[in-house]
């Protein structure tokens, strides 16, 4: 039966479909207290469901997810697949950026489509995204959504194929999976993410943090890491993607990181996988992030507009303005 999008109601613990990405709010209620126990957007653990299980538990469940509006992008995904010539491919691509603007307003809209684009686009190993989940959760979390904004700005910036959207999802995914590791910790990702903003300065947030040797050399290693994992696992249609992880922190006037390549070498490919992992920043221990629109539009990034393909920024913005204008007068 589906629930109605951020309803509250009782459901049993055995009736949790395991290995999968939980779609809602989990709670334990006991003495009038709702105590927090599973949060949306993780996996749903094996181990959880069959200790309670046996003991008929229910919970409340509380939905973040709008079936409707994930059914819907998944039929324009599947309409995509299909369509040879690229006029149609572009007009199919607008309506599904013009549906992402229209419906993302909500934190169920928004896990709407980012469990579409996972249901229709990731191809990574039940066992390999397990292994995020469990190395640390916000990261996994992460990984989700930034996987899913690779979709939308890889649409703005003509990538609008379904095979080569297919391959930004996994490429997004795969970057992070190439950080799992017993050394690998919250203070990782957040160094990736400082390196991102401003790069140069992962390293030095690391330090100030008081982080491990070993946290360093997981963060120094990384992009290294995950391209080996990229090219000895075929995930990927298009190979020269695997060079998206190797070059994700690098500059396009030589300072960035690891290698300092020279200006040119960066391309395409790696701008739009940086852009959309920069979006996403989960902080918030219990909520989506629901300002990332507002976000995208202010956005400045001076990594970005140093990169040889900064329009990945401004193409998104006049795709969101255009859509704005269209809502408004009603055209």
């Amino acid at each position: 039966m589906t629930q109605d999008a951020t309803s509250t109601f009782k459901l049993p613990v055995k009736d949790l479909a395991k290995k999968v990405i939980c779609d809602g709010h989990l709670f334990l209620s006991s003495g009038g207290r709702k105590f927090y126990l599973m949060k949306p957007g993780v996996f749903v653990d094996p181990s959880f469901v069959k200790k309670h299980a046996p003991h008929n538990a229910t919970f409340d469940f509380e939905s973040v997810v709008h079936d409707e509006v994930k059914e819907k992008f998944k039929t324009l995904f599947r309409e995509l697949r299909y369509l040879q010539f690229e006029k149609d491919l572009r007009l199919k691509c607008f309506e599904i950026v013009a549906y992402f603007y229209r419906t993302y307003s909500s934190d169920e809209h928004f896990l709407s489509f980012a469990l579409a684009c996972h249901e229709e686009f990731c191809q990574i190993s039940v066992e390999d995204q397990l292994r995020m989940h469990e190395t640390d959760m916000h990261f996994f979390r992460k990984s989700i959504y930034s996987a899913a904004f690779a979709i939308i700005v890889g649409m703005t910036n003509d990538f609008y194929h379904f095979l080569m959207l297919k391959d930004f999802y996994n490429l997004t995914m795969a970057l992070d999976i190439g950080l799992c590791d017993t050394s690998y910790s919250w203070y990782v990702s957040q160094a990736c993410n400082e390196e991102n903003r401003q790069p140069g300065t992962g390293k030095k947030y690391l330090e100030n943090e008081k982080a491990t040797e070993q946290e360093i050399q997981v963060f120094l290693k990384h992009p290294e890491r995950g391209h080996e994992f990229l090219k000895t696992h075929a995930l990927l249609a298009h190979p020269e993607l695997a060079e998206v992880a190797l070059y994700q922190h690098e500059l396009s006037d030589g300072k960035g990181f690891p290698r300092g390549v020279a200006k040119g070498q960066v391309s395409s490919w790696e701008a739009v996988v940086i852009f959309a992992d920069s979006l996403v920043d989960i902080r918030s221990e219990y909520s989506f992030e629901t300002e990332v629109i507002k976000y995208l539009l202010n956005f400045q990034n001076q990594k970005l507009r140093d990169l040889p393909v900064g329009r990945v920024y401004k193409k998104m913005c006049m795709a969101f303005d255009y859509l704005n204008s269209m809502k408004e007068t009603g055209t």
